[in-house]
């Protein structure tokens, strides 16, 4: 196992980018909180230009790349997030889409992450976006996950990893850690208690790491809710409760991380 580094890196002024003013101490996703502070991404471009042209994805001093992440039998597009001016970055963060997305949905939260000495990784996953799989199980994330970490050890050797995931993707993250992908850390973001007829409380014996669990109860259900946060307790996990959002929707808020997006990225390098 890596060890995590430690220190989030100073905000400095950014090409692209706003600075705003400070925010509150406090619990992400508590409604006394007042709005994170940090870097705001530009509301009407320019944008990243090339292959990722209709992802829409802000241009900003992070270095934003389109890259194919390969495996036995997968071929699945990705994009790749860099710090300005191509500094190590403290963690990277390997991200899983939601049913409603693909390689680019994560965008504006990595761009802000990146802005935060935080690289990522996000790519298509089996049965949606480009991906080419020809496993056996395209809902099995384990071999698309492994094929994702080693595509992240060749760019950035011995750096602290956390896997991310929102909605379909925080459950498939608990899959992947429960069978032991070799990562620092984990976030499940909204991931539904049952996916692929998989059910995540079954799975929490074999998960050694602590992680943490968010989820919206008045988005996704008291029932959901109880789910997730039985899931934190087993797994030694830190539960966050939101206060509205599923998925990527609770970590960024007006251009800017959210205080649940700040948390990850604390997270990631602590």
């Amino acid at each position: 196992m890596r060890s995590v580094k430690g220190g989030i890196a100073a905000g400095a002024a950014v090409i692209g980018l706003l600075v705003a003013g400070c925010g509150a101490e406090g619990r992400a996703g508590d409604p006394a909180e007042a709005k994170a502070s940090g870097p705001v991404l530009p509301s009407d471009g320019p944008y990243v230009e090339g292959e990722l042209r209709g992802c829409f994805l802000p241009s900003t001093g992070v270095e934003v790349e389109s890259i194919q992440v390969s495996g036995p039998a997968l071929a699945l597009p990705a994009i790749r997030f860099t710090p300005p001016d191509g500094q190590a970055p403290s963690a990277v963060l390997v991200m899983l889409h939601q049913t409603d997305g693909d390689r680019c949905g994560w965008g504006d939260f990595a761009i802000l992450a990146g802005h935060h000495d935080v690289a990522g990784l996000s790519f298509d996953q089996c049965g949606y976006g480009a991906a080419e799989c020809r496993i056996k199980d395209l809902d099995d994330p384990v071999p698309q996950v492994r094929a994702a970490l080693s595509e992240v050890e060749k760019q950035w050797p011995d750096t602290p990893i956390v896997l991310v995931g929102a909605s379909m993707g925080g459950s498939q993250t608990v899959r992947a850690v429960a069978a032991g992908v070799d990562v620092d850390g984990w976030v499940d973001l909204s991931g539904p208690s049952t996916w692929a007829d998989v059910d995540l409380a079954a799975l929490a014996d074999s998960i050694r790491m602590p992680g943490l669990v968010v989820i919206a109860e008045d988005v996704d259900g008291a029932d959901e809710a109880d789910a997730a946060r039985a899931l934190a307790q087993a797994t030694s996990s830190e539960f966050v409760p939101a206060e509205g959002g599923h998925g990527w929707d609770l970590v960024v808020e007006a251009d800017r991380l959210s205080p649940i997006g700040e948390q990850i990225v604390a997270y990631a390098t602590k």
